[in-house]
Order: structure tokens, then sequence, then C-alpha cells
């Protein structure tokens, strides 16, 4: 049987190719009428920049439904709180409440307005007109739900952070990018792992093993202990957080934590993001209070033995061969994957002082800097107070310098960014990896070394 509708006209039943031709052009006159009717086309989604307001305020709608389900068990407050999604293109913003100051202006169920140039733009908690807001980025919150929530709820952690007494700025791990330190912290990762998806005695003698290899790695290198506890502290309970409010189960942690691991080259500035959630679904696992115990510079390790009641005794037996232990945690064959990177490493570090210390350069000063984000995964110490960016977003004075699959040097000694002239085009506004736009009132001219350029102002 032949079956076509279109705009209630039903077509059913045996027909001859002439008469079938005649209703094939009857359903195409319909379909043609039907596109180019008045009113007939959908509504075009209204936007603010980039951002759907629709889909904005669904998506709030959604936050504040499962943050008003834990109700403040997870930390004793609520996670509702005032939120803005920015276009970063355009500085748009859209909020889920109305400011103080009447900024923001109601549309379509949210409120939207535009961000003040000088107002960092990142995945943060940020202080404007008067309020502490969680801010998010549009481009990175997912169009799958449970990504997107646990997005939500660890920004929005980072927000009730000086209210929990949890504020813990750190240093970058600069141990974590040598094959020492990544080698010890994925032996801690694998052993955690392993823990998680055990029970009984099984998980204590994993955790053990874990907090043997994290007692390994901190030997090896001065001050790792209070470095890694703020980023454990500061990134890791965030992470940890946005998961648990979402309620992922420890299968699903561990999937995580391995996609997270595969995706990130570099650890200094990220290795929380693993670290962090599968310490506190242990703990979880473990006390029904340790949240009331942390302050920002709890040991997160330290209170897994305490509340496993792991024998201090039983980790230093196994500090004591923990070469030995690492292979039942696939030790022998990171060792090779580590010294193979360390090896690339060493050679990036030399391509890197060619092109941004030895070879031509564009300097741009990073004291007029009020806006930036990069990817944590893409962070690599260079030097004493010097880091390399492979992926990152500058907003300064002079304007909006990106990065992208290339390389800036950030020197804290000079308070001056290096990105690579070598192929870049004459006027110094593009380069392998970079583009510059610059603010009107800027320019380039020759800087002090031969060969070398500044932006300054005109």
């Amino acid at each position: 049987m032949a079956f076509a509708e279109s705009r209630g006209v039903v077509y059913s039943g045996h027909v001859g190719a002439e008469q079938a031709v005649r209703l094939l052009v009857a359903f195409l006159y319909f379909a043609l009428v039907s596109a180019t009717s008045p009113g007939a086309e959908a509504e075009p989604p209204a936007m603010a920049g980039s951002i759907d307001l629709s889909k904005a305020a669904q998506w709030f709608g959604e936050f504040d439904d499962l943050c008003k389900r834990d109700g403040g068990a997870l930390w004793g407050v609520s996670f509702c709180g005032p939120m803005l999604l920015v276009d970063p293109g355009t500085r748009a913003i859209v909020a889920n409440r109305a400011d103080a100051q009447n900024a923001l202006a109601p549309r379509a169920g949210v409120f939207v307005g535009q961000l003040p140039a000088g107002l960092p733009i990142a995945n943060t908690a940020v202080e404007w007109q008067g309020t502490r807001w969680t801010m998010i980025l549009w481009g990175a919150l997912s169009d799958r739900q449970r990504p997107r929530l646990s997005l939500m709820g660890h920004e929005s952690f980072h927000r009730l952070q000086p209210q929990l007494g949890l504020e813990a700025p750190g240093e970058l791990n600069d141990h974590l990018d040598t094959a020492q330190g990544r080698f010890w912290l994925q032996m801690e990762w694998n052993a955690l792992q392993q823990a998680l998806l055990a029970e009984g005695e099984a998980r204590g003698a994993a955790v053990a093993d874990a907090l043997a290899f994290r007692a390994a790695r901190r030997a090896r290198f001065p001050r790792a202990a209070e470095r890694e506890i703020a980023l454990e502290i500061h990134e890791g309970l965030g992470e940890y957080s946005g998961r648990r409010l979402v309620g992922y189960s420890p299968d699903e942690i561990v999937k995580i934590s391995n996609a997270r691991r595969e995706d990130d080259s570099g650890l200094v500035r990220s290795f929380a993001y693993v670290s962090g959630p599968l310490y506190g679904f242990l703990l979880d696992a473990a006390s029904d209070g340790w949240r009331k115990q942390v302050t920002p510079r709890t040991d997160l390790g330290q209170l897994l033995a305490a509340s496993m009641k792991i024998d201090p005794d039983a980790i230093a037996s196994r500090l004591a061969d923990v070469e030995q232990r690492s292979a039942a945690y696939g030790g022998p064959a990171l060792r090779i994957a580590e010294d193979e990177r360390e090896a690339k490493r060493q050679a990036q570090i030399a391509a890197w002082r060619a092109a941004l210390v030895d070879g031509p350069v564009l300097i741009v000063d990073l004291k007029s800097v009020t806006a930036g984000s990069f990817d944590p995964g893409k962070v690599y110490p260079f030097g004493e107070k010097q880091t390399v960016y492979t992926t990152r977003e500058l907003e300064g004075e002079w304007g909006v310098l990106r990065i992208e699959d290339g390389a800036i040097l950030e020197d804290g000694n000079t308070a001056e960014g290096h990105v690579s002239l070598s192929g870049a085009a004459p006027d110094a506004l593009q380069g392998r990896g970079f583009t510059l736009s610059l603010a009107d009132g800027w320019h380039v001219v020759p800087a002090q070394r031969a060969g070398d350029l500044r932006v300054v102002k005109k």
C-alpha cells in the first residue's frame, strides 16, 4: 500500500503509474507550499552572542533541580546560586538571575547583558556587580546532560569555596612533568582505581599501595606535598563535587579517569581532576563525615588512611619495596613509556628554546592582560617562573592573542609573553599556531633585539 501525508491530505490504495505521478506532483506542491507559506518556518532561537537563550534557560532549570535535590547534603550549603554563561567571542552573558545594579535585562526566561572589558573570562568564580557568580564558557557545556551538570557543579563549588573555607591557591606542580613524577603519580592512580573497584581487604591493600606510591613520589621532590595538596583541594574537590552531585558510580569514575588520562598530555595543572574524584569517592565509602574535616591543607591521602584505619606500618613496609610492588599495577610498561616521553620532552624543550628564546619572537606585555583562558592539560614548565602553554587565549589592553596548537612562553621574571615569528605573516598578526588582533591605538614595532617585535601603544 502506498501512503503519503501532507497538510492533512491522505493518499492511500493501489494506483496506476499515471495517477502515481499526479499524486507525487501534488505531494511535492503541498510540500513546497508548506515550506514557503508565511508562518511555516520555525522562529529562529533567541540568542545572546552564540548562546541559545531557550537552551540556557532549560540548562539553568536542570541544574537548579539537581542542587535542590542535594539540599545541602554534600557540603552543608546549597549549590544553587548566581551563574553566568559567557560567549568569550562577543562577551555576551546570560544569567540565571538579575544583578543588583540592573546591568542585566530579562529576556526569554533568563537575564542577558554584556560582560565589561577587563573582567576575566574563564570557567571559575568571579565577583561582579557586588555578587559572587559562577562563570562558565558557553562552549564548555556539553549537550550531554550529565557531563554538563557535572561541570556546572564543579564551577559552583569554586563559588562556594570562600564560604566553605576551602580556598587553596597554589603553584604549578613542575615535578609532574618529569619521568619520575609522572610515573609514581600514575602508579598511585592505578592503585586507587583498583581500590575503587574492589571491596574489603582487597580495597584496603590497594589503597595502602597507592599511598606508598604517593610517598615514593613525594620523597623524590621537595615541596611536592604542599604543591599537590593545594591543587587537590582547589580543583580536585571541585571535580569530585560535580561528579558526586550528578550521581556517578565508582565504575563510571574509573572510566572517566581513564579517559581524562588519555586526553591530558601535561599533568602539572590537571592531575587533580583525576586524583580528586578517586580520593573523594573512596572517602565517601569509608566515612560519612570526612568533608567536615577538610581544610585547605588537608592531605586527602592521610585522611583516607585514617578513615580506612590503614596502619602506617603497612604503608612503610610497602614503601621499602615500592619498585617491586609497582609491577602489579603495570609499572614496567609504564616505565618504558615514560622514559620515551622524557626523551621527547627534552627534545621539545630544546625546540621551544630555539623558537621562543633564541629565535625571533613577538613580545606582548603580560602586566596589561585583563583576561585569559587555557587548557589545564596543555601547560608545561620551562624554566624558573617560566611556563609554555600550547593552547591559550590572552586579552589585554593591546588586544587578543590566541594560541591553538602553537606555543607561548610566559615569563614570570619579565612579565612578558613570547610567540615565535618563524613563518609568521609580515605584519606579525598571525603565525604558526597564533593569531593576534590588535586593539585600536596599538601596533607592532621592532624590539631591542634584532629580529624581535613588540606590541606597543602608538
